[in-house]
């Protein structure tokens, strides 16, 4: 009676721990994926603008010595926009833009963007440049955002 007692306590016990912990992580927002929409370079720093589904504003992050972090917390995106107003431009732009940087297995990339036809998303040229030693040299060269999706370099644009 008593073992039978003590199995029950036990029993509930872990079951109201384990809805407690579902609980938490359900309170805990899961960090949604992020796409790179502009970058910019202001000395020895990188600005990156990346862009939460379902998020009006885009996060603004710094990439400084070697670390990513984030930079400011803006409520509004025409914050963002003054202060980095070749945002909007690149946006009908058939000249070449910085959208990302990657720092991979030792190799730093700057990933950018030239649209074909300002009109049409589709016609991108996404180009991946290597910089060693303050040279700069290309190493792929994507017709499409599409296939940089099925590259090594996607994580470069889309951000976990």
């Amino acid at each position: 009676m008593k073992t039978k007692l003590l199995f029950a306590v036990t029993a509930s016990f872990l079951s109201l721990t384990a809805f407690s912990q579902k609980k938490k992580q359900a309170e805990k927002p899961a960090k949604q994926q992020e796409m790179a929409v502009y970058a910019e370079k202001k000395g020895n720093d990188y600005y990156l603008i990346r862009l939460e589904q379902d998020k009006p504003v885009p996060n603004v992050y710094v990439y400084s010595n070697g670390i990513t972090k984030p930079y400011k917390n803006y409520t509004e995106l025409k914050d963002v926009v003054m202060e980095f107003p070749g945002m909007m431009s690149s946006n009908n732009s058939t000249k070449e833009e910085l959208v990302s940087i990657l720092k991979k297995d030792n190799h730093f990339y700057e990933i950018t963007s030239q649209r074909k036809d300002p009109k049409n998303f589709e016609k991108t040229v996404v180009t991946v440049y290597e910089l060693m030693g303050g040279q700069k040299r290309i190493v792929e060269e994507y017709d499409s955002i599409y296939q940089l999706m099925a590259s090594p370099y996607k994580e470069a644009i889309f951000i976990d």
